[in-house]
């Protein structure tokens, strides 16, 4: 046998993975869309009761050697056969294929489903060969698996961010100053050892008496004035105080530093601060002249900082997108999509005769309803991997890009009488699978949401923004921006729903009125993101649409 693809079946998200596959098999083998079907659910019957009852149960799909060539469903499980029963799927199953084979194994059993080939389709061993890097190379991995890879991602980001923490508390330890951090409304947060140490408090301690136990009374009136002056504007704060030394009760004068760490917004997160004696300054200024790995040290200590502020970030983010496709993935993707996909084109294949006009009308309106989910899982699933699937950013010409999407929409365009006109566009770095995405889903709703009185006219243009013109939020803004707009005179829309287009599953149109998931948008403002910039949008009902990428001038190919 040749085997062309193995799934594990461990619960009941690998079932949607394995009709998959198996209708993807099917297809290539030249099998009506029907014996398709019929071959996948087969399948199908026989993963559920192995995943229910079984153990360690796995699908492998393949073709048969020789002349006399087949399509061969093999479902192995470990459960030994002691009682003599079978499979319960098998007694579905084996009406729907050609043959079948249930044998006991040494450990467990395995049952295996034969299908043969249209007698006009003849596989050479090469052909299959091209079948199994199909399998490899496009083959999308179950939902299942994504999110038990994404929780092992997470993991082990959280277990990075521990490990940074840890490393920022020995490496504070190690340094002879007296290092803190204090919150955006003055409490102490943390202190090394060594402010522990001179001040013999806790950081509780200290909090309740702000500082007077261990500040001269002179300094403290002056300073905490200052201090808070400078808490209020968010700016460094420096001063020279008299500080006690628990052990001995005397005040030594020391220097007093404390620097505001801000986020992307301009938002205090907390303060670090350090505390030394003036004289000790002078003398670690001295060995820094002399002493490099005492630099590399302190470099590595700002390093681990912002590293924490970033990973924070990320986690959080990542924290927030899993949840989504979580619930999707736990709520959508269930069995009764894929009842209602087989089921339904059964009837409507082996039954049509046999329906009234009316279930006719009933099950065409199912089927579709079962489209329609498929369209939404596929579209979420798009989304998904945006984050998952990142690839390095290659040169790639947007005049290329966007005239093999006008050729996929050649048909729409015709058919609607379309004008499209398209500036010169420049080649950038970005990722290929990603801005055609984007260029898709704009040009493809550009040509959607259009009036019935006039023909489409869509326009691209591209000009210059300047970054601080760009109303729309922007992670990192630069000075200078690429300004892509896709603009159309269709329906329009009411620019109070400019936010709400762009967010997941959100629509403002009716099923009946156009088709979609409302994830387009989101996968468009996702991927404008990812290459560093935006997008916003413009619209006026009745009146047509405009939808502008902004796009860092510093992604341009200038070769």
């Amino acid at each position: 046998m040749y085997e062309i693809a193995k799934v594990p079946l461990d619960n009941e998200l690998d079932l949607i993975l394995a009709h998959k596959r198996t209708m993807k098999l099917a297809e290539l083998a030249g099998l009506s869309l029907a014996s398709q079907t019929t071959f996948a659910t087969a399948v199908s019957e026989v993963a559920r009761d192995a995943i229910a009852h079984g153990i360690g149960a796995s699908l492998v799909l393949g073709v048969t050697a020789g002349r006399e060539r087949q399509m061969i469903a093999r479902i192995k499980d470990q459960r030994l056969n002691e009682s003599g029963t079978v499979n319960e799927g098998i007694n579905f199953a084996k009406r729907l294929v050609d043959d079948y084979e249930v044998a006991d194994m040494e450990r467990g059993s395995q049952i295996t489903l034969f299908v043969r080939f249209p007698t006009n389709k003849r596989v050479s061993d090469a052909r299959i060969e091209v079948w199994k890097e199909q399998f490899d190379d496009n083959l999308a991995i179950s939902p299942y698996e994504e999110i038990r890879r994404k929780n092992r991602q997470l993991q082990e980001l959280a277990e990075r961010l521990r490990d940074s923490e840890e490393q920022y508390q020995l490496l504070t330890d190690s340094l002879p100053l007296l290092i803190f951090t204090v919150s955006s409304d003055g409490k102490l947060l943390y202190a090394n050892n060594w402010v522990k140490e001179y001040t013999r408090a806790t950081v509780e301690e200290l909090n309740e008496t702000d500082g007077q136990t261990v500040m001269h009374p002179d300094d403290l009136i002056a300073n905490t004035r200052e201090w808070k002056q400078a808490l209020a504007k968010a700016v460094p704060y420096r001063t020279e105080a008299r500080i006690k030394n628990a052990a001995t009760g005397a005040y030594l004068w020391h220097l007093v530093s404390l620097t505001p760490l801000k986020d992307t917004n301009g938002e205090v997160l907390y303060w670090t601060g350090f505390l030394v004696d003036i004289h000790a300054q002078k003398m670690v200024e001295q060995t820094l002249k002399d002493n490099e790995e005492l630099k590399e040290t302190k470099q590595k200590l700002e390093k681990y900082q912002q590293e924490l502020q970033i990973n924070i970030g990320e986690l959080n983010r990542s924290n927030q997108e899993l949840a989504e496709f979580a619930y999707v993935a736990s709520h959508d993707l269930q069995e009764p999509l894929r009842k209602i996909q087989s089921f339904s084109t059964l009837l409507v294949e082996q039954f049509a005769n046999e329906l009234s006009p009316t279930a006719k009308d009933l099950m065409q309106r199912m089927h579709s309803a079962a489209e329609r989910m498929h369209g939404l899982i596929k579209d979420l699933l798009a989304y998904s991997r945006l984050n998952t699937q990142q690839q390095p950013f290659k040169p790639v010409n947007l005049n290329v890009l966007v005239k093999e999407v006008l050729n996929d929409l050649e048909v729409v365009i015709r058919e609607k009488g379309a004008e499209i006109d398209v500036d010169p566009l420049p080649t950038i770095h970005g990722n290929a699978l990603q801005l055609r995405q984007l260029f898709q889903n704009l040009l493809s709703n550009a040509l959607k949401f259009t009036m019935p009185d006039r023909s489409p006219v869509v326009q691209v243009k591209i000009q210059e923004a300047v970054g601080s013109s760009i109303k729309t939020a922007i992670r990192h803004r630069e000075n200078t921006y690429l300004a892509i707009s896709v603009q159309d005179n269709g329906i329009g829309f009411d620019e109070k729903y400019h936010d709400r287009i762009f967010q997941l599953f959100q629509r403002l149109h009716g099923k009946g009125q156009y088709a979609g998931t409302g994830i387009g948008l989101t996968i468009c403002k996702k991927v404008a993101e990812m290459h560093g910039g935006t997008i916003a949008a413009q619209g006026q009902p009745g009146h047509g649409a405009a939808f502008t990428i902004y796009l860092p001038e510093s992604v341009v190919d200038r070769k």
